[in-house]
Parts: C-alpha cells; sequence; structure tokens
C-alpha cells in the first residue's frame, strides 16, 4: 500500500529518530462476504490495517496488535473507541499512573499521513515541541479535556492542528486528543455541523474553525477546562469546505520542520 520507496524513507527515518516503544492498538471489524441489513460494511477497515502493518514493519520500536470490536469489545471500553477503525497510540510509560494515549479514526491518509508518521516519532522520543509559555499553562489544568479536530485527507491545514492537540496531550494526561476523519463518519459531521476543515471541538463545548496559532489553541483548552459552562463558536483561521478540492497551502508566519504552526 505504501510506496516502496517511501518506506524505504520511512524505514530510515525510524531509524535515526525512534528512541523507545510506540503501541498501535487497531480496532476494527473482521471481513464479511455477506450483506447484515442495516449495517454499512466498514470500507477502510482492511486498508487502514494494511497500512499500520506496512509502518509496524519497519521498525523494531513499533508494534501493532489487532483487536475485533466484534469478538472483545471490552478492550474497546478500555479506550473508549466505539466505531471502527480507530487507531490508539501509546508510548513509553512515565509511571504506573500514565494513561496518556492518541486515538484517530478513520484511516489517516493524504495529507493526514505524514503528520501520522510525525506524531509516531514524537511520542517514541516522548519529545514535546510546544512552547515553555504553552507548557507551563497546559501542566496547570486539573480536570479532564477532551479535544476533538476534524479532518479530511485532503485539507492543507488539518495536519498542523490535529500535530499540536497530540503535543498537549503528551504535556498532561488529562488531555486526550482525537482525530477524526469526517468524511469516513458522516454522522458526526451532522451532529457537529461540520462544514469545513479543520475543526477543533473542546469538550463539545468550544468549537474553533479553521487553523489557528498555538497560543490561541493552548488558551482555549486550559479555558475549557475551568470553564463547565456551554461556549459559543469561537472565531477561527483558514479551513476548507469539506467537499471542496483541496486549495493550496498558504505560507502563515514560520512552520517548523514537524508541521507545527508557529505564529
Amino acid at each position: 500500500m505504501i510506496p516502496l520507496k517511501d518506506q524505504d524513507f520511512i524505514r530510515e527515518k525510524f531509524a535515526q529518530e525512534l528512541l523507545g516503544q510506540v503501541k498501535i492498538d487497531l480496532f476494527t471489524e473482521r471481513e464479511v462476504t455477506l450483506t447484515v441489513p442495516g449495517k454499512e460494511p466498514c470500507v477502510t477497515c482492511k486498508p487502514t490495517r494494511e497500512m499500520l502493518q506496512e509502518i509496524s514493519g519497519l521498525s523494531d520500536w513499533i508494534s501493532l496488535r489487532v483487536h475485533y470490536m466484534e469478538d472483545r469489545p471490552e478492550e474497546a471500553q478500555i479506550f473508549g473507541v466505539g466505531r471502527v477503525p480507530a487507531i490508539v497510540l501509546r508510548g513509553r510509560s512515565q509511571g504506573p499512573e500514565d494513561t496518556r494515549f492518541y486515538t484517530f479514526y478513520g484511516m489517516p491518509g493524504g495529507t493526514e499521513f505524514p503528520s501520522f508518521i510525525e506524531t509516531l516519532t514524537d511520542i517514541s522520543r516522548g519529545e514535546v515541541l510546544l512552547t515553555e509559555d504553552s507548557v507551563k499553562a497546559l501542566s496547570k489544568i486539573t480536570s479532564a479535556v477532551n479535544v476533538k479536530v476534524f479532518v479530511t485527507p485532503t485539507c492543507p491545514y488539518c495536519p498542523a492542528m490535529l500535530r499540536v492537540a497530540y503535543q498537549m496531550a503528551m504535556v498532561n494526561p488529562l488531555i486526550h486528543a482525537e482525530g477524526i476523519e469526517i468524511s469516513e463518519f458522516p454522522d458526526l459531521a451532522q451532529t457537529y455541523g461540520v462544514q469545513a476543515v479543520p475543526l477543533t471541538v473542546v469538550n463539545d463545548k468550544f468549537a474553533v474553525p479553521g487553523m489557528i496559532p498555538e497560543d490561541q489553541f493552548v488558551e482555549i483548552v486550559t479555558k475549557a477546562a475551568e470553564d463547565s459552562q456551554a461556549a459559543p463558536a469561537l472565531p477561527g483561521g483558514p479551513s476548507n469546505a469539506v467537499e471542496a478540492p483541496p486549495s493550496p497551502r498558504v505560507e502563515r508566519g514560520k512552520e517548523r520542520p514537524s508541521g507545527l504552526y508557529i505564529p
């Protein structure tokens, strides 16, 4: 599935940059030949599994475990997984109470694929690329925060927002970040009123359209941790309409090689 040339590049990248174990748990469903009335088959489950099998084969530091939802639903409950395909990433534990993990719903293809590879590297290295001010603010959070970033494979702005969300979750285990490939889950698009991506929803209360600078993102997450009241949608940055063709990437400020946006 991944071109051999790209596999060689990723293998070399992993050999040079990975420093610790990364565990990938894929929650999926078994392939069936019969059509079950009222149930839509998961069309991306097989290619997602094949992609992850190829990725895990590129480094001994990466392990893959496949869970079939119909066989062991209790395993999905541990990570709060309720739909497939769902990818759960875990890294080096920082103690017995370190329960942090990172979730992606759908297949991380297109513009999301390079960012997914970088996130594996971040987790392996335990490397936080956020500013010191961001780390200090996020470390003070004492209540659970859920960050959902809705993305599509053609959106040029989505990877940066999701990468920062995962980075924030690396700072504080009370922050849980989820990437959701919205074209695979139209019911969620309807529930959250997704008309353009990236759309970031924090604690199901704060809706942030478009790509915004790191400091604003951190401010919204810390505010959500403090505020238990519903809030209106906040003004956001550039975004892509869900059904629109991909737009050229606009250079705004500076950007690290990792893809993190620096205002």
